[in-house]
Formats: structure tokens, sequence, C-alpha cells
């Protein structure tokens, strides 16, 4: 994912790219799903580059769970986030579940937030245009990186749409 960020900032200023003056180096997310999110929260809770975090169906492992050699991530880390982050999970059914829910539970001093869909740890990825969750993450990120009103409405306020949606478990820290 690092060496993906450097690219397109690099590809952001070289003349003659496709991609030149068409990013906001301000305007950098990481995203991953299942163990993904793993390796997106262990960049987006190092890289200062990085504004925003989005976890799909993921979470870090308990300290006494056997771990992958890539996924070597402590929850002790989840104290070094310093950027908002969204946890957007599949309800109970979901084997990332728990872990999860457990790493929302732990952030301090930083904006978070958790939207359950009671879908399994598939998400709704394979729904057309990624279903509610792909909703979800978009708007989220045009809250955060973009500063829209409308979607900051979708997760706070007096009219927080996910706060009284009986279809999602919304959990929110400002």
């Amino acid at each position: 994912m690092t060496a993906g960020i450097d690219w397109a900032l690099r590809e952001n200023k070289r003349r003659g790219s496709r991609y030149f003056g068409r990013l906001d180096p301000d305007a950098i997310a990481v995203s991953g799903w299942s163990c993904g999110g793993v390796q997106a929260l262990t960049i987006g809770s190092r890289d200062p580059r990085v504004k925003t975090i989005v976890l799909h169906n993921s979470g870090l492992f308990p300290p006494d769970a056997p771990k992958r050699p890539e996924m070597t991530l402590e929850k002790a880390a989840l104290a070094h986030v310093r950027v908002p982050i969204i946890y957007i999970l599949g309800g109970a059914t979901d084997i990332a579940y728990a872990n999860g829910s457990d790493d929302y539970a732990r952030l301090r001093n930083v904006p978070a937030a958790k939207v359950s869909l009671n879908v399994g740890h598939q998400g709704t990825f394979f729904e057309p245009n990624g279903g509610c969750a792909a909703v979800i993450a978009r708007t989220w990120l045009d809250w955060r990186l973009k500063n829209s009103a409308r979607a900051r409405a979708m997760f706070a306020g007096s009219n927080c749409t996910f706060c009284d949606d009986p279809a999602v478990e919304y959990l929110h820290k400002d």
C-alpha cells in the first residue's frame, strides 16, 4: 500500500502522466477487506499521509490468537491510530465481527464509527456496485476527505441517518 501511495503521488507530479495534478495529496485513504483490513490498519496508523482508514469485515486478532506472519499488528497499535476510522462489519455471523468490535471499543481520542449490517463476512461486495457497504464507505470518504455536509449527516448530528436505522448496528465516537 505504501508503494502504491508513493507511485500515485509521483504520478500526480509527473508531467505527461494521466494523473498529473488530478490527485489531492491531502486526501489519502487506505482500505481493506478481511486480512487486507489489517494491512490497511497497519499502514494507516503509521503513514502520516493517510487521512482516514476504512476497514471492511476486519479487526485485529486478540493477543493470544495465532497470527499469520504478514499480520502481526497487536491490539496495542490501536493507541497509535490518529485519523478517523470506520469499521464496516457483517453482523454477528461475520468471523471478523468480534475482533472489529473489540478494536472499535479500544479506540480512544480519534473519530471512529462502527456500522454493522447482518450480511456475514462477504459483506455486500457481490451486489451491484458493492451494495450497501460500498455506499457506506464512499459516504465516509466524502465526509472525511471532501468535508461533505450531506455525507456527514449520515454519520453525525441530530438527524443522523444511521443513528436511527433499524437495519444497521451503528456506534460512533466523535
